[in-house]
């Protein structure tokens, strides 16, 4: 027998503590680098068999997640019904996803909707500001206001007053340098006058206005031109001529009515060195269409036709007289005004306009102004509607001193509003509302500054009447400052070129040109029966200026932008010591407005009534305005 010469070693059971100092080594020798979470297994003190079950579990995990797509396809094959139940949950999920996103689109269809908020245009979302250039600010230290000191009070504009856009005052050659020692002649339409600046001078206040938000729109006259005019020499337009019926008639300022170039006769209702343009003429358009693409192209935002009222005056005819109240000739013998003509010459200025329009993409304001007719609106509807389809924006003579009228007092009354109430309110989206124009002198009267902004309309702020100046008793213009003893037009009296006076920022004068160093300016304000400068009132709570800013803010709310008006009617005339009951309209209210101060009432702090109580006041008026809640 053989005997092996190999030796039989049989392994000696280990104990707990081998076991576990074995497997550290193998550890670290790397012998069981199976993955991170078996590692982890293996760090554990587990018993052999509890060990062998987790390695099993973790090599099935490990295949299960080493499964190829050829692997989950031949799984498809063998078991099909997967595949079907995967089907079937994208089917279900895909006709619930469609089904929901179908009922949505037909809710939002035929549901209920929520009123849309509409786009206004700028001259309906914001408050307008019309000034004279001249009159407004000197840089130049001539004392006769100019563009660049206009541009340099952008922030009083934007930030104090609030306004969103400018009407500038007619700024062309002619309008105050000229030889005729007047105001308001055109001889030339698209240059500018060479006291109120350069076109380089515009174009960086055209820049700057613009770049604050704030558009900017320039004022022509195209009733009638100087005779000195380069239109005339250059015999591209039409005047009207002088007929033998009018020997017996007088100007608008009674002088006369006919004005001779050479050896021709021709017509002036504001009498010379003006003479009238015959706006029937084809001819005439076309130069006056090219003046105002002449200024389009400069990048303004719309124009204001000014003596509106006057553009073609026709004997009257029938079908040719507004049938919008009496003909001018009825209460002002002197002319033939508000005829259809007229409307049919702004109706081809809307079209040019309507071109621009369409070219830039960008909103124009076409807006018309009656002119000095010396006739106001008195209990007549205002015959200016006539423009209604044609223009953007009418300037109402509603809320002016005399409604208007330069003959006739007429006292501002509760009957104003009356009639102003009995206007449609598409009439009423198309009247711009202000105090003061070009030809209507300021007033200080407190309630009619606050109806412009609280009535249904076109809110526009003449300058100065924010600071609550009042003209009408001025005895004297100034020598010294601009207008510097000039008239408008030449006028008897000055009732216009009241409307032309330098802006009143302080007593000194000093921000209206920094080269005042006398008291002149002073003098001048002496003028006003009531005086307040802008550096009064701006540190006074309680003046208009402080209340010309509540309203201007005050009509960015929605029911005052968007909303309709109606009339209450008391039944008595509000006196002092009155019980105010709005029962009838709403449970509860929010005082939204109070000026002056009231003892018993805050600003936003709603009441638990409608019921309130209007105590006595000396010499004033409360404007209150309330909000149901």
């Amino acid at each position: 027998m053989k005997t092996n010469d190999s030796l039989l070693f049989m392994k000696r059971p280990e104990n707990p503590k081998q076991i576990t100092e074995r497997k550290k080594v193998d550890l670290e020798n790397g012998e069981h680098n199976y993955s991170k979470n078996f590692d982890k297994t293996l760090r554990k003190e587990e018993d052999a068999t509890s060990f062998s079950s987790k390695l099993l579990e973790h090599k099935s995990q490990l295949e299960s997640r080493l499964l190829t797509r050829e692997d989950l396809v031949n799984l498809d094959k063998i078991e099909p019904r997967w595949r079907y139940i995967r089907l079937g949950l994208l089917i279900g999920f895909g006709i619930i996803f469609f089904g929901l996103l179908a009922a949505c689109i037909v809710y939002i269809i035929v549901g209920e909707k929520c009123p849309s908020v509409p786009k206004l245009p700028f001259w309906k979302s914001t408050v307008g500001y019309w000034l004279d250039v001249f009159a407004f600010k000197d840089s130049s230290g001539d004392l006769v206001g100019d563009l660049n000191g206009l541009t340099s009070e952008v922030d009083y504009i934007k930030t104090v007053v609030g306004a969103g856009y400018v009407i500038l005052g007619p700024i062309t050659k002619g309008f105050y340098t000229n030889s005729y020692n007047m105001l308001g002649l055109v001889e030339d339409y698209e240059q500018l006058d060479e006291a109120v600046g350069t076109m380089d001078d515009f174009r960086v206040l055209l820049k700057r206005f613009h770049k604050n938000g704030i558009k900017v729109v320039l004022t022509f006259n195209f009733n009638a031109i100087s005779i000195n005019h380069k239109w005339i020499t250059e015999n591209k337009v039409k005047l009207n001529s002088f007929e033998n019926s009018l020997n017996n008639k007088m100007s608008r300022y009674g002088k006369a009515i006919n004005v001779d170039i050479g050896d021709q006769k021709f017509y002036s209702v504001f009498g010379s060195p003006n003479v009238d343009l015959d706006l029937t003429s084809s001819e005439t358009q076309k130069a006056i269409f090219d003046a105002i693409h002449f200024w389009m192209k400069e990048g303004i935002d719309g124009i204001l036709l000014d003596n509106a009222a006057f553009f073609v005056e026709e004997e009257e005819k029938e079908g040719t007289q507004s049938n919008l109240g009496s003909t001018w000739l009825e209460n002002c013998l002197n002319s033939q005004l508000y005829r259809n003509g007229s409307v049919k010459f702004v109706e081809g200025v809307r079209e040019e306009m309507n071109k621009w329009i369409k070219e830039s993409g960008k909103e124009k304001l076409l807006a018309v102004n009656s002119g000095d007719t010396g006739c106001g609106v008195g209990d007549n509807p205002d015959p200016m509607l006539m423009f209604r389809d044609v223009a953007d924006l009418i300037i109402s003579r509603e809320l002016v001193f005399n409604r208007g009228s330069s003959e006739t007092r007429v006292s501002f009354s509760k009957t104003a509003i009356q009639k102003y109430s009995t206007y449609s309110d598409s009439d009423k989206e198309k009247l711009g509302l202000i105090t003061s124009t070009s030809n209507n002198p300021t007033d200080s009267n407190v309630i009619q500054l606050a109806l412009t902004l609280l009535l249904p309309g076109q809110p526009i702020i003449y300058y100065g009447t924010e600071t609550g100046i009042n003209t009408m008793e001025l005895s004297r213009i100034p020598e010294k400052l601009y207008p510097k003893g000039k008239r408008y037009n030449n006028e008897v009296g000055f009732w216009s070129t009241r409307s032309h006076l330098p802006m009143p920022w302080d007593f000194k004068g000093r921000r209206f040109s920094a080269t005042i160093n006398d008291s002149s300016f002073g003098d001048y304000l002496d003028g006003y029966s009531h005086k307040e400068t802008v550096e009064l009132a701006e540190g006074n709570n309680l003046s208009k200026l402080h209340l010309v800013k509540k309203l201007v803010t005050l009509r960015q709310h929605h029911s005052l932008k968007w909303g309709t008006m109606e009339r209450i009617c008391f039944g008595e005339q509000l006196m002092e010591d009155y019980l105010l009951d709005l029962t009838s309209i709403c449970s509860s209210v929010t005082p939204k407005m109070i000026y002056p101060s009231h003892p018993h009432l805050q600003v936003d702090i709603p009441l638990t009534t409608s019921k309130i109580y209007i105590p006595k006041m000396d010499n004033s008026n409360y404007i209150l305005v309330f909000h149901c809640n």
